[in-house]
């Protein structure tokens, strides 16, 4: 019987980590070019997930299940398998703000932080008192590698974006070049990667990619000035699936105190008779 209460409260964990996600996907609805988590989970076999030794001679009290063998399914337990990111697109809108550009396709934009090179798809940018183009968290916005410097990040500096002197008009075409009239300043660094799912997702819309090999060139991403991406969290399907969540975890915690009550009624009652 207490099988059955660990299984119950495994559930509960689970949709309890389940709401978590949803709750962080509904808080950043309107947060510009949010991508929206997805917890997976995974059911665990006791008999698969850990060895057990086995004796011929029996060395307990014979239980039902050793007439009927369930094959560890009395101890199958849900875990958190882990919390994936759907890359799916956001609408693109429009605000006709030189500032804001908006991806679209599956790339990002390269921009400096405090721990190196990181990339991003949120696009409300804007120029900084030093005529550096910034994110909205103030991390330049690197151009091109310049021919002839070498990756790295005491390189990063010196692929900054500067906009000062420009009189405060440039345009900025599909490929992420940047015009003042007919003079090209500058280029924005715009990458795909060929597997999604190796980019460790941080805060503030920033994504870390680690592989190298993982790095390809720009070939369906399109930058669009003008606009911005919204975020990809359908607040109706995200309520729909909170409630389920809700309601699941509500039926857990039922089946956790029905336990409860007939380990004590087994303790307290079946004894006396």
């Amino acid at each position: 019987m207490a099988n059955g209460m660990w299984t119950a409260a495994a559930g509960a964990v689970a949709q309890s980590q389940s709401l978590d996600v949803i709750a962080n996907n509904l808080a950043n609805t309107d947060t510009s070019a949010f991508k929206k988590d997805i917890p997976t989970f995974k059911e665990y076999l006791a008999t698969v997930e850990r060895t057990h030794d086995t004796a011929d001679i029996p060395r307990s009290p014979i239980k039902d299940k050793d007439f009927y063998p369930l094959d560890g399914r009395d101890q199958a337990y849900v875990v958190t398998d882990g919390i994936h990111t759907s890359f799916r697109q956001g609408n693109l809108r429009n605000t006709q703000s030189q500032l804001d550009i908006a991806l679209d396709g599956p790339g990002f934009f390269e921009v400096s932080t405090p721990y190196g090179a990181q990339f991003t798809r949120q696009g409300n940018l804007k120029i900084a008192s030093d005529g550096k183009l910034v994110t909205v968290e103030g991390f330049p916005v690197l151009s091109k590698e310049p021919a002839g410097l070498s990756m790295g990040s005491n390189s990063l500096s010196a692929r900054y974006i500067n906009l000062r002197d420009r009189g405060g008009l440039f345009g900025i075409n599909a490929n992420g070049q940047i015009y003042s009239g007919e003079n090209l300043i500058s280029q924005i660094n715009i990458i795909e990667f060929k597997d999604l799912s190796k980019l460790k997702k941080l805060g503030g819309q920033l994504y870390e990619n680690k592989d190298t090999n993982n790095i390809v060139n720009p070939e369906h991403t399109q930058v669009r000035q003008g606009f911005l991406e919204s975020s990809n969290v359908n607040p109706i399907e995200e309520m729909t699936r909170m409630i389920q969540a809700n309601r699941l975890f509500e039926h857990d915690l039922k089946a956790l105190k029905t336990y409860g009550e007939l380990l004590g009624k087994e303790a307290n009652e079946v004894g006396k008779l």
